[in-house]
């Protein structure tokens, strides 16, 4: 369910501003501390638009209401927004005495315990760290993350660089991200967050940045020797074998090739005692890596040597058996020997594991583009054919192929992956796909994330229908931001205009704001550094008139915002 669950996580992104995750829980927080956290939006909004004495006024009144919250567990993340507002003006010393202080809040709250199992209080400031650098800010976001100590948003931030075209800025940020990490104590978990970091950078396309990070993690992963028989030993082959992967990943063969070799004669050695399984499953993966490098009399040899291996175990209630001959059937299957693959896995005794081994050679053949060789062996899977069917659509999912994947389900009738495909259409930028198969299959929940693919494919009358038709005015805010981010400021004040809940209608608001200068803010940020004092300067880049529609949009916030 990994993948599902990475599909998930990225509809949060499809939420185009942090306000609206909030509005849900709206009934449950003091008036008072959702009125100090628009406040704090407000003046960040008039911060953007350069010094003046309103920002001044504001500010103060942001402060004021910000230190009067009654709930302080996200305290620290109003704070950071203050302290962004004065670092946005070239007001430095205000600014990073505050943003101190937002960090030390939000330790000091989180120690507590105060947000359960939702977003921590440090969590909450690493995503205004990244909201920063999203709208191009990327001073205010550096200055936010170096004070959290924490690797990931630092390495971001060396992304955003790169992407921002200023790649000899992101050397600082990463090299910061490296250091923390190698504060960590526990060696694999240490090599883990590495890799990871390595991974994120991948993700993001920055893979020049990769090298740098992986070998950090490689060395930290072979920092000491372990005793075979331990199971830091099996740990530490599956990061050597993780960071091989992320080599390949990014098109360094020859470090990946290098890596693997380093692996295997470890793994090799590893006892087969307490874990009977953790040897074999080891050397298939790297039989796999080495045949995607290239290296098929490695990949052969090491994969005939596992199969002889897993011969050996004994058959007993632990399935040890089963699954080791299982992997090495997938293992054949990956290399694209089907033939032998099926011979191993007839010789399965176990029903489920011999339904298991089919339904990974059947997700091979899909991957082989053999997609009627693929559902025959989905037949024979026995009562797992379904799940086998259902990894045959994510893989196609995976491979932003929402319409193969639609076409496949339909025809082989495959149950329970309608919302996964879904899904996939709204990731695609086509919420008019996403909505036909949540009506035919009566799907729910759904409409939140169709209505936000709808604005953010510029497309903020459609949303706008599904919020009146379903009665979510909390996504109103998020409405309005689309229009105005359309140009069309007036329908976006009539949907606020509109809004009955005062909160809603305030977030609505400064939405408006936010997206009416979204596009100017952001050059604005990029070029920070050099127009930190410049008023004039933000006022070219807005132009008199839409600084002053702004403005108006944001006295009116102000408005209802001290009405609540």
């Amino acid at each position: 369910m990994a993948q599902h669950f990475k599909q998930l996580s990225k509809i949060a992104a499809l939420t185009l501003m942090a306000v609206v995750s909030l509005a849900g829980e709206a009934s449950a927080i003091e008036p008072q501390d959702i009125k100090a956290g628009l406040l704090a939006d407000i003046a960040f909004e008039y911060a953007e638009l350069g010094k003046s004495e309103r920002l001044n006024e504001v500010l103060d009144q942001a402060l004021r209401s910000t230190k009067a919250m009654d709930f302080q567990c996200y305290q620290g993340n109003a704070l950071a927004r203050i302290a962004g507002s004065y670092l946005l003006v070239g007001q430095d010393d205000q600014g990073k005495a505050l943003l101190a202080d937002a960090i030390e809040t939000a330790v000091r709250q989180e120690a507590t315990g105060c947000s359960s199992s939702a977003t921590s209080p440090t969590e909450s400031l690493a995503n205004r760290a990244r909201e920063y650098a999203e709208d191009g800010h990327l001073d205010l976001a550096i200055e936010l993350s170096s004070g959290l100590g924490t690797p990931l948003p630092l390495t971001e931030l060396a992304g955003y660089w790169v992407k921002a075209g200023q790649s000899e800025r992101a050397t600082e940020p990463l090299n910061q991200a490296i250091t923390l990490a190698q504060s960590i104590d526990n060696q694999y978990h240490r090599s883990q967050t590495l890799t990871y970091m390595a991974h994120r950078l991948k993700t993001e396309g920055h893979t020049e940045l990769v090298p740098l990070v992986l070998e950090q993690a490689l060395e930290s992963s072979t920092a000491s020797d372990l005793a075979p028989s331990s199971e830091a030993a099996s740990l530490q082959v599956s990061s050597m074998l993780q960071i091989a992967r992320e080599f390949a990943a990014t098109g360094a063969e020859p470090q990946a090739l290098a890596v693997l070799d380093q692996a295997v004669p470890k793994i090799q050695t590893l006892s087969s005692q307490p874990f009977p399984l953790d040897r074999i499953q080891h050397q298939v993966d790297a039989a796999i890596l080495y045949g995607e490098l290239a290296q098929e009399a490695k990949a052969k040899t090491l994969l005939a040597e596992t199969w002889t291996e897993a011969k050996t175990l004994v058959s007993d209630p632990a399935l040890y058996h089963g699954n080791a001959v299982s992997r090495v059937a997938e293992g054949y299957a990956k290399l694209g020997d089907f033939e032998q693959a099926l011979q191993i896995a007839e010789t399965i005794e176990s029903g489920v594991e011999r339904e298991v081994a089919f339904q990974q050679i059947a997700l091979a053949q899909a991957k082989a583009g053999n997609s009627e060789a693929a559902v025959e062996l989905a037949q024979r899977s026995g009562s797992r054919r379904n799940t086998a069917l259902v990894e045959i659509t994510r893989y196609y999912l995976m491979e932003k192929q929402p319409e193969q994947a639609w076409d496949f389900v339909q025809t082989y009738q495959v149950k329970g992956i309608l919302s996964e495909v879904a899904i996939g259409y709204v990731e695609a930028g086509q919420p008019e796909q996403a909505l036909q198969i949540v009506q035919s299959g009566s799907l729910e929940g759904f409409m939140p994330d169709i209505a936000l693919a709808y604005v953010k494919a510029g497309q903020a009358d459609q949303a706008l229908q599904i919020a009146e038709t379903q009665q979510m005015d909390w996504l109103l805010p998020a409405i309005a931001r689309g229009f105005a981010q359309q140009g069309q400021l007036e329908t976006a004040l009539q949907v606020a205009q509109s809004i009955n809940d005062g909160i809603y209608k305030a977030q609505a608001l400064v939405a408006i704001a936010q997206g009416y200068t979204a596009k100017d803010s952001a050059e604005q940020g990029r070029l920070q550094s050099i127009f930190a004092n410049l008023t004039d300067f933000t006022i070219g880049l807005f132009g008199d008139s839409k600084r002053e529609k702004v403005t108006a949009v944001l006295e009116q916030a102000i408005e209802v915002t001290e009405s609540l």
